[in-house]
């Protein structure tokens, strides 16, 4: 085990904690909602969901939350402006969790971020994601809407590797006039949190364990992946799913302890329906942690 001997920034994020020295403090778990095939959403245009199973969902979270102590956060889907603002006033009336606002659209992640801050929920969010593809309008508009927590994803399509990561957060690798953390601050991202992108398995996903170490080393900036973009795209593991499907999902289940013994600060496992099989498997390695480091 390790510590950082570098300060190690805490951020606070609609009551959640994201950051800080591993085994001092909980891993923050984030799952999707309305996520591609989520059978919930009844109307993926207009936002139009099934609010019954969504409640089930959320108080089954809350609950496994309160039973291990893990801090978590949610994930919010949407591929038009109109289902992102649906989807942000059902939630903001279930929860008080983080909510990051996802999309592939930067029109549709926009519209989420301008609602949330007419709802008065600009605390709590977190625009996911920021990249090397991210235009100076979408930055702008960021600016100007207020945000201030955002995703900075490492992806660098030149160089999947740890070096490629860092340096694109670093000073742009090429790719940016300067490092994608430098241009955030910029234009007023005051709690970036790092994703050391995990695309696939075939794109060297084992590198973004070792980044997570080098970034907390560097900077001290909460850092984290999405571990599970690797585990569905493994092609061995994807032979095994046709004959057994439980195979599939225990070791979707267990790879995100993986990423915590990595020091990661917060853990995107996947979809909210795992939560209650993925949280104790985080609390165990936070506690393995916990006692690892107690005479460092």
């Amino acid at each position: 085990m390790f510590r950082f001997q570098n300060t190690q920034h805490i951020y606070e994020i609609g009551g959640v904690s994201f950051g800080g020295q591993p085994g001092t403090r909980r891993t923050a778990m984030i799952g999707s909602l309305f996520y591609p095939g989520h059978s919930i959403v009844e109307d993926r245009t207009h936002g139009k969901i099934d609010t019954f199973r969504l409640e089930e969902l959320i108080n089954n979270l809350e609950s496994v939350i309160d039973e291990t102590e893990t801090p978590a956060a949610l994930m919010i889907y949407a591929e038009t402006a109109g289902a992102i603002v649906s989807y942000l006033n059902i939630i903001s009336d279930l929860t008080e969790l983080p909510l990051l606002v996802d999309s592939p659209s930067p029109e549709v992640k926009l519209a989420g971020a301008k609602r949330a801050s007419e709802m008065g929920l600009l605390e709590k969010l977190v625009y996911n994601t920021l990249s090397v593809g991210t235009s100076k309008q979408e930055f702008e508009m960021l600016n100007e809407i207020g945000v201030k927590a955002a995703v900075l994803l490492a992806f660098n399509p030149h160089d999947f590797g740890v070096k490629g990561k860092i340096y694109l957060l670093e000073n742009g690798n090429g790719l940016l006039e300067e490092g994608l953390i430098e241009i955030a601050h910029r234009y007023g991202i005051k709690k970036p949190l790092i994703d050391v992108a995990v695309m696939s398995m075939d794109q060297n996903a084992g590198s973004a364990l070792r980044a997570i170490i080098v970034s907390k080393a560097k900077w001290g900036i909460p850092t984290g992946c999405a571990l599970h973009n690797a585990v569905e795209s493994w092609s061995m593991l994807m032979r095994l799913k046709e004959k057994d499907a439980r195979i599939y999902r225990q070791v979707d289940i267990s790879s995100a302890a993986i990423p915590i013994m990595a020091g990661a600060d917060f853990v995107m496992y996947g979809p909210i329906e795992y939560a209650r099989s993925v949280f104790p498997i985080a609390a165990l390695a936070d506690e393995l942690i916990r006692q690892a480091i107690s005479d460092i």
